[in-house]
């Protein structure tokens, strides 16, 4: 967006051209220091401040300073600044407060004057404090950043930096060292927590945040010196926030090696409170790391009871269970049965989204032999195997879960009707497709012979359609389903979305004509089973253009979350012969998830996925588009990045260096696939996303840039080409034609 700023109601007039991205949602305070910068440089003597700006929209109305610049302007519009008068008093405030004291007064006793015009800076810039504040609760820290940048900026330049700044703006340094200790960056931490501490070299807070940074700096003797520091200053008549900095000390001593001092600190503190929590989560750490996996469950399970979604809790519990005798031991202390199914359930909850994939399996077996009536707990166990791509086995729980309750239905579907359309073992393993289906004909003839390429009869006209839009059919209300009837729902949607991945495709277009009368409710996609009705509706889509008999054909995979779908299961020519693109999905996964120290369960996940690919084979790589879709502008905001462009710079690196390792161990010859440009809402992050992709692919030997992304946007490059969307999220499978013509001969 190209827009204009008028300085022009007193001398210098000065005018600034704006250039301003549409995807930069920084605010109006940003864009002030921007104009105070050029209309400085412009004009030397006439020297501006940013909290001095206040800039007026064309109809004359003042921009609030904590908006969002693309909110208020427009393409080609015009505003107006001006020297805010009450700024101007602020700057003279501060001067006057960092006056010398007359001689006849002490230094340590400022004069009334000065004591009012601090109490107006005060009452000036607190309306800007309690913005910044709300922001940093909102944990939109890139928004409270700008304005206790702002704030230091300007206090310093009025001389009321270092220690002579007033402790009611202290927030605003220990702030910004706080944010930066909460995205991992120790060094910039200490500039903005070193200035915090000249200002207030007793606040134990400022001591304790200096702690952090340092030992993410690497200065661990330092750190241990902060807190050694902070503990001295607690006053004693603050007994609980003494003992809060004795757990801090104890815990960081013991897990940086100092392990007697730390632990007998710790022991000290817990046997004065065997009640602690703050105590028992330390003791549990350590405990931990001492092998005393039975000591650190009971406290994990007595903190996870008073505290459940504490994800430090939640975390640490998992990391306890997923020990070698984890789940053994957890069954010492709650046995299985059908009153303690509910709880086995929520634990194992917990350790899968920390990658504890094994014995949340063996949690929810439990659940489900106590609780067959349970349609939750069969569902999270398909789940659950769809993560080792072990889709026979969750197939499996399916037909178990439907022979146990025969008579469960949801709307116009009976269980017993769904497990009469659910393949047999037999069946099922003899058309779940497997490197043995290589070569092999399913219907007996020779290899050579021609084949029947017909594509999947009896699919139900616009299956997958929304119900109400495309279909044009009446709907029931939300909330016609409770809560028990929507997993039944998701069951029958999995058992889908399974047989589609396993390319056991003969079954699905029984199972369309059986659940699409069930979608005829309003919002289904706004409910706990959107998911895995989002996998139904592209899936229900995509099958009807899929050869009844998937061809005897070498395998091309396909590696991605749930865009790999879209091309699954079809033939393209590669390097001079027929291949079939044999998906291996990673449900949800994010590039983000790949780093080293995740252990968020799609990781587990996609480990699983590459261990399901022969070592030596053709693989294309389809992942990206949720990080662009709901991942960067959120770590933007957070202040992960400095900006959009250094956040997909991170995390194309993260990419990069998975498929080169890949590559390496495992000789792959790895395709790189662009990102989809599917959503309008994101098109502006995937193409910068895109062009570092492609631009990191094309520098590695040992990788392969699939060069078509612009074949799938329109000639002026703003929207998706016509006929390539499926449904509003996914490309439509003729993309695949594009995807062909850019495989490496």
């Amino acid at each position: 967006v190209r827009f204009y700023i008028h300085h022009e109601t007193a001398e210098p007039v000065f005018t600034l051209a704006v250039e301003w991205s549409a995807s930069r949602d920084s605010l109006v305070s940003e864009l002030c220091t921007q104009f105070a910068a050029a209309f400085t440089q412009a004009n030397p003597s006439a020297k501006m401040q940013p909290l001095e700006v206040g800039l007026k929209s064309e109809d004359g109305n003042v921009l609030d300073r904590t908006a969002c610049v693309v909110h208020v302007v427009s393409e080609g519009c015009d505003l107006f600044a001006e020297r805010v008068p009450i700024t101007a008093a602020v700057a003279a405030a501060a001067a006057a407060v960092t006056k010398p004291a007359p001689a006849a007064v002490s230094s340590a006793a400022p004069s009334s004057s000065a004591s009012a015009e601090l109490a107006e800076l005060k009452k000036t810039l607190q309306p800007f404090l309690k913005k910044a504040d709300q922001a940093f609760s909102n944990r939109s820290y890139r928004k409270a950043a700008e304005i206790y940048e702002e704030i230091v900026t300007t206090l310093d330049k009025a001389g009321m930096g270092g220690t002579a700044l007033p402790s009611a703006f202290l927030v605003a340094p220990k702030r910004l060292g706080e944010i930066e200790v909460l995205n991992g960056r120790g060094d910039s931490a200490l500039r903005w927590l070193n200035k915090a501490e000249r200002a207030a070299p007793k606040d134990v807070d400022v001591k304790l945040l200096l702690a952090e940074a340092h030992i993410l700096a690497d200065e661990e003797e330092d750190g241990i010196t902060a807190l050694r520091a902070a503990l001295a200053l607690v006053p004693t008549s603050k007994p609980k926030k003494k003992k809060t900095v004795e757990i801090k000390l104890g815990l960081t001593l013991f897990e940086l090696g100092e392990r007697k001092e730390g632990g007998a600190l710790l022991t000290k503190i817990l046997q004065a409170d065997m009640e602690d929590q703050e105590a028992l989560l330390a003791y549990g750490q350590a405990a931990l790391a001492l092998g005393q996996t039975e000591d650190a469950l009971k406290i994990y399970l007595r903190l996870v009871v008073a505290k459940s979604e504490d994800k430090q809790i939640r975390k640490l519990l998992a990391n306890t269970i997923k020990q070698p005798e984890g789940v053994e031991l957890l069954n010492k202390h709650l046995e299985a049965s059908k009153s303690t199914a509910s709880a086995l359930a929520f634990l194992a909850s917990v350790v899968k989204d920390h990658s504890g994939v094994d014995e949340s399996i063996k949690l929810y077996k439990q659940c489900t032999a106590h609780g067959p009536e349970n349609a939750s707990y069969a569902l999270n166990l398909m789940h659950l195997y769809e993560l080792h791509l072990k889709y026979e086995d969750a197939v499996d729980v399916l037909v178990g879960y439907c022979e146990a309750n025969p008579t469960s239905s949801v709307g116009t579907l009976q269980l017993a009707e769904l497990s009469a359309l659910i393949p047999t073992n037999d069946e099922l393993h003899g058309s779940v497709w497997s490197e043995m289906c290589i070569g092999v004909r399913s219907d007996g003839a020779e290899a050579g012979a021609p084949f029947d390429a017909s594509v999947l009869a009896d699919v139900p006209k616009g299956a997958g359609l929304d119900v109400e839009k495309e279909k044009k059919l009446p709907v029931k209300p939300a909330g016609t389903y409770n809560e028990a009837e929507l997993d039944v729902l998701a069951l029958a949607y999995t058992s889908v979305k399974v047989l589609y991945a396993a390319g056991c495709l003969r079954a699905l277009p029984a199972l369309f004509r059986l659940l699409e009368p069930c979608r005829e409710v309003k919002d289904l996609h706004l409910t706990r089973v959107r998911n895995e009705n989002a996998y139904y509706c592209c899936i229900a889509q995509l099958v009807s253009t899929i050869p009844a008999e998937l061809p005897p054909y070498p395998a091309l995979y396909v590696a991605g979350d749930s865009h790999s779908l879209s091309p699954a299961w079809r033939t393209v020519s590669y390097q001079g012969s027929p291949h079939l693109l044999v998906p291996r999905l990673v449900t949800g996964c994010k590039i983000w998830h790949l780093r080293e120290s995740s252990d968020f369960f799609t990781r587990a996940n996609f480990e699983v996925a590459m261990k399901a690919i022969p070592n030596g084979s053709p693989v294309v790589f389809i992942f990206g588009e949720i990080d662009c879709r709901e991942g960067l502008l959120v770590a933007v905001e957070r202040m992960r990045y400095p900006n959009l462009e250094a956040g997909i710079a991170f995390t194309v690196k993260i990419y990069i260096n998975v498929l080169k390792t890949l590559a390496r161990e495992r000789k792959f010859k790895i395709m790189v696939h662009p990102v989809p440009p599917v959503l309008n809402e994101t098109r502006h992050i995937v193409k910068p996303f895109n062009a570092q992709l492609k631009a990191a692919v094309t520098k590695e030997p040992s990788l392969h840039w699939l060069d078509f992304f612009s074949d799938l946007l329109t000639p002026d490059g703003n929207s998706l080409r016509d006929g390539l969307a499926l449904d509003g999220t996914h490309l439509d499978p003729s993309y695949t034609s594009y995807l062909e013509k850019a495989l490496p001969a």
